[in-house]
């Protein structure tokens, strides 16, 4: 303390109030003496927190007590401010100064911990057996549904129930990147490398962190706590939406706030199998049937028949003969059409597919049923109707999937009855506080009518949108994406489409090069001149010069008038598919990351004035 200014205040209190003057050294006090300036102290700060009363202390003015008093109202603070102790430091100064730099350089996820902590503690108490959302089914739409609640309600108590022991996960791999993995350790770890080279793993992982638990440790649950939590290996036999509650099979019943049915699809199965053995009999689906067929065909010396020719039959076909090609592994695909992916592309692409699927080692079967199966010496004996027989050692059912709606059935949920699932709404409700999302949804099409469509970007949109209304009492997003799906059939066929891809539909293809016709098709002199044109269009009437371009129409090339050996012929183009007039699906083959691309003119008039323009976006004209 400076004590000439202590001192100074001293002398003034003094003069005012008439006391004699003292000189005070503060150093040579009494110890008294200091608990009284103590005291002092104590007495201006109350009286600086305090009203003063002038109307009293005028008829007061001859008592030396009122002059003390109003010298320390008017004096006290100054007092106190100059004979207070300096103000000490507070703790977290004192850390911030002298704590290691690391301290003040936290990593940024503490905060995020931090903050998530402090959401769970603010977050509200449940009743036992009650969740906020119940998302039934464990596939990538309730994923995507989970994250997306999350987002907006981050203190969500969030209960997912899948029927396998393992999270959510990706199943596209599983009949295409899994079997080209250079490492076994790889496969076993259940990681491969998408299209960009980057390693990723089929089991989804976000920011979010999912707790596993057994029926077990559900019922220890007192309180549903912010978080995700994944009931593995376990079924829901009942909803009832009025009570909004559901029962698992084990028979527990869960109160719920909202619910998503994310249960997608059952795969389809022959009855012409059934004397086959189900352990020689694979459906393939989960990532169980993956392990199965995988360490079958790694044994080496199996003979493989894989039932249907669509997207899954086509995929798995490929990728098993590659995988298998040095382990003496043979691969014969059995399917009712005319070629490969008979019920989507066009007859000539399907039938040119066929060919491609056969160089890759695959015996290919097509116009065949099966007509009987029994076994002979362990091997499965598939007789076809034409009375061909075929010996197997495992056959592989991929003929498509059916809407797994039972659960919804029995609750009484309206189903589509022409295209299988539960019909919602455009924001993916189907009554109050339940959400449908995935292959087993049936949505309205702004562009393209109602549909339900099984494909993995749809169930990841659509699982989103569904989430966040499900967070949101009151703004509601319609579900407006156009979802794409993709496929790759050896080395020189890849593809990427939007809309409807259905053979029956009229197509319009677009390719590079004209593909090669016969003399009897040909249905003009000079077809072949036109060979050299950098980019043609596939048509069975006569066409008309546009420079060294052909105009396009609506009428698709015959398969017979294609030669089928000759694989440059389609190594890029567009496939327009047309309802009415209007464009209602592309495929895009050979030709990658045009998607928004074919989004902008799905559902525009086809006009064949105007086709040059239309495809221009798609570099089918480009060297």
């Amino acid at each position: 303390m400076n004590s000439l200014a202590f001192r100074a205040a001293v002398k003034s209190v003094a003069r005012v109030s008439r006391i004699p003057t003292i000189a005070v050294n503060s150093a040579a006090i009494p110890a008294q003496h200091r608990l009284g300036l103590l005291s002092l102290r104590q007495t201006a700060r109350s009286y600086a927190s305090t009203s003063s009363q002038p109307a009293h202390a005028a008829h007061q003015t001859s008592s030396d007590a009122a002059w003390v008093i109003g010298s320390l109202v008017f004096f006290g603070p100054l007092i106190y401010k100059l004979t207070a102790p300096p103000p000490r430091k507070k703790a977290s100064q004192d850390d911030h100064h002298h704590a290691p730099s690391s301290s003040h350089h936290k990593d940024s996820g503490s905060n995020d911990a931090e903050a998530t902590k402090a959401a769970a503690a603010a977050a509200p108490k449940h009743e036992k057996d009650f969740y906020p959302y119940i998302l039934i089914g464990a596939g990538t739409a309730s994923f995507a549904a989970m994250e997306a609640i999350r987002e907006k309600d981050p203190t969500a108590a969030i209960l997912i129930i899948g029927n396998e022991d393992i999270g959510p996960y990706m199943r596209p791999p599983l009949s295409k990147e899994m079997w080209f993995n250079k490492s076994e350790e790889a496969t076993e770890n259940l990681s491969f490398k998408d299209w960009q080279g980057k390693e990723r793993n089929i089991v989804l992982h976000g920011k979010e962190n999912i707790e596993s638990l057994d029926q077990d440790a559900l019922d220890k649950i007192e309180s549903a706590e912010s978080g995700v939590k994944l009931l593995t290996g376990a079924t829901v036999s009942d909803l009832n939406v009025s009570e909004q509650t559901i029962t698992l099979g084990s028979g527990k019943t869960l109160k719920y706030g909202k619910v998503l049915l994310a249960t997608g699809g059952v795969p389809k199965t022959l009855n012409v199998l059934k004397d086959a053995g189900e352990d020689k009999v694979t459906t393939f689906r989960s990532v169980e049937d993956f392990k199965k067929l995988h360490s079958l065909v790694k044994s080496g010396e199996k003979k493989i028949a894989i039932v249907g020719g669509g997207f899954l039959g086509s995929e798995l076909a490929v990728a098993v003969s590659q995988y298998g090609r040095d382990k003496s592994v043979k691969v014969t695909q059995i399917f009712p059409e005319d070629g490969n992916m008979g019920l989507v592309f066009p007859r000539y692409l399907s039938k040119w597919t066929t060919s491609q699927v056969e160089q890759e080692g695959v015996v290919v079967k097509p116009k065949s049923r099966i007509a009987s199966t029994k076994i002979v010496d362990d091997q499965v004996e598939l007789t076809l109707e034409s009375g061909e027989k075929v010996l197997a050692d495992h056959v592989v059912v991929a003929v498509g999937i059916e809407a797994n709606v039972e659960l919804a059935k029995k609750a009484g949920l309206e189903l589509d009855e022409i295209r299988g699932g539960v019909v919602v709404n455009a924001e993916l409700q189907a009554r109050r506080n339940v959400y449908c999302a995935g292959d087993m949804t049936s949505f309205h099409d702004i562009t393209l009518g109602r549909r339900r469509v099984e494909h993995y970007d749809n169930a990841i949109l659509g699982g989103r949108v569904a989430g966040q209304n499900m967070a949101s009492d009151n703004l509601h997003k319609t579900y407006k994406h156009q979802s794409m799906f993709w496929s790759d059939l050896g080395p020189h066929i890849g593809y990427e489409a939007v809309g409807i891809l259905d053979s029956k539909l009229s197509t319009v293809s677009i390719w590079t090069k004209k593909p090669t016709v016969t003399a009897a098709d040909a249905t003009t002199e000079d077809a072949g001149k036109k060979e050299d044109s950098k980019a043609e269009t596939a048509t069975s009437t006569a066409s008309e010069k546009e420079g060294k371009r052909e105009r396009a129409t609506a009428t698709p090339l015959p398969a017979e008038a294609v030669k089928v050996e000759d694989k440059e012929k389609y190594n890029k183009g567009l496939v327009l598919y047309l309802k009415d007039k209007r464009i209602v699906g592309l495929l895009m083959w050979n030709n990658f990351g045009k998607v928004e691309d074919a989004r902008k003119i799905l559902g525009q008039v086809y006009d064949t004035e105007k086709v040059e323009a239309l495809v221009k976006p798609f570099g089918i004209h480009e060297d």
